[in-house]
């Protein structure tokens, strides 16, 4: 952050800070990492500022192709349709919790710090480890797909088949952007992830000119986009298969992810009761109408929210660092200042979202969900506090302290399944909005106490 100089500061004495980037490679436009040196004289506000900008690009290729897709589905695809896609969406985020847990959280922690130095032959243990879980995700997608087929749930069954399809392509470009961001170099990934929007939109009006759009070949087509893009990103990375020249195993790398992520998975796991269990409530108690219905509402908070994804990819390995480097005290002072930016945008966001609500649903929508302008209100009022509460969250998550991100979701998820059930019963898509207002709201007090102490244990200890 501007005037925070010193959070860069190296431990060597050295008077150059070093930074990676992709260098081109003849005409091809596909790079290798390498690792150069920025002159001490570059303000180090202005790397930071470009670093973020790239990563912002980025994840808005992803983001802005991903809310395109939904909204077109929202449109040309029956409520039922839809909210079968968006049932099995949220399926697929909870089984991909394991692969987060276990490889992408710990790869931005020990890629920017333990495994910097060798970051091809660690990015080779995590493909393997990619392959392992990839296709126990899939496995399991497909034994739920045969089950709800088996039930006649055509809508259901053919959204989930899609998906089962899409989640190894998926994860593997998730670990692939990763793989950059742990290196803060971001012009690859921004390149894959102008591959991968090219093709998913590209691909999403192809099948529909051809009539044939369903939830299954909307999935199918993010699988296609996540491929190329994932491969496009490996021949960048160039990642090494048999680490044996420096001992690094899949064995060593599973248990310094396991110690590390097992409480990120059960943190994980609450997190995702926090924010996608009443997919499946609205679902049980008032249909695939209502679970269409309540993805369409939570489109527009998508924005925000890539936003946060873009950020984190970037601020948490830079957190991390900072911690390393500086300890917790300075990493206090940057969070706070990073938490206030992420408030100030999600005001202004949805203040000019609700003003003109009724035409943008037009907009968006076309005929359909024009009713639910009246609920948009109470989307923006539980979306602003899980943003704030965003960074707090990951400063926890960059100083390893897995048992305070288990403590934030606990707390919410308590209230989002001791209020969240009987309020969705009795009230429907009103129930469940108004559960995850409360439960974002105690997300936001348990982080900022948490951190609040954390910060606070630590300057006393340095005064001692």
């Amino acid at each position: 952050m501007p005037g925070d100089h010193g959070v860069l500061t190296s431990n060597t004495g050295s008077t150059e800070e070093t930074a990676d980037y992709i260098e081109p490679i003849g005409s091809t436009g596909i790079g290798h990492l390498s690792r150069v040196s920025r002159p001490a004289n570059n303000p180090p506000w202005a790397f930071w500022i470009g670093r973020g900008s790239l990563a912002v690009l980025d994840q808005g290729l992803i983001a802005s192709s991903n809310f395109a897709m939904g909204i077109l589905l929202a449109r040309w695809l029956s409520p039922p349709q839809y909210g079968g896609y968006a049932l099995a969406f949220a399926i697929f985020l909870l089984l991909s919790l394991l692969y987060q847990a276990l490889v992408l959280e710990p790869q931005r922690i020990f890629g920017s710090t333990e495994h910097a130095d060798h970051d091809r032959e660690y990015l080779g243990v995590l493909l393997w480890m990619h392959l392992g879980l990839a296709c126990t995700t899939a496995l399991v997608l497909g034994g739920y797909t045969w089950a709800v087929y088996a039930y006649a749930h055509s809508d259901m069954a053919g959204a989930l088949a899609g998906v089962t399809a899409a989640a190894p392509c998926v994860l593997l470009l998730w670990l692939a952007r990763g793989a950059f961001y742990t290196r803060m170099g971001s012009h690859g990934a921004v390149l894959g992830s102008a591959i991968y929007a090219a093709v998913v939109l590209a691909g999403i009006f192809i099948v529909y000119q051809l009539r044939l759009l369903s939830a299954f070949s909307a999935f199918i087509v993010t699988a296609a986009g996540a491929s190329i893009s994932s491969v496009f990103l490996l021949m960048s990375l160039r990642p090494v298969w048999r680490p044996t020249q420096i001992g690094l195993s899949w064995r060593v790398v599973l248990d310094e992810h396991w110690q590390y992520g097992r409480w990120i998975l059960v943190s994980s796991l609450l997190g995702w009761v926090t924010g996608d269990i009443y997919y499946p409530l609205v679902t049980a108690f008032s249909g695939l109408n209502a679970a269409g219905e309540l993805r369409a509402l939570q489109n527009f908070s998508m924005p925000i929210t890539q936003a946060l994804n873009a950020l984190a990819v970037f601020v948490l390995p830079y957190a991390a660092r900072i911690h390393r480097d500086n300890g917790p005290a300075v990493l206090g002072r940057v969070m706070w200042k990073i938490s206030g930016l992420f408030a100030l945008g999600a005001f202004a966001y949805w203040a000019a979202l609700l003003v003109m609500r009724q035409p943008v649903i037009r907009l968006v929508y076309g005929s359909q969900y024009s009713e639910l302008g009246p609920l948009l209100p109470w989307v923006a009022a539980a979306s602003i506090p899980w943003t704030v509460a965003y960074v707090p969250a990951m400063a926890l998550r960059a100083i390893r302290s897995s048992a305070s991100v288990l403590l934030i979701y606990s707390a919410s998820s308590v209230i989002a399944l001791l209020l969240g059930i009987p309020a969705t019963r009795a009230f429907g898509l009103h129930g469940a909005l108004w559960t995850m207002l409360l439960s974002n709201l105690t997300v936001l007090v348990t982080a900022l106490i948490l951190v609040s102490g954390k910060v606070r244990t630590n300057m006393t200890g340095d005064r001692n």
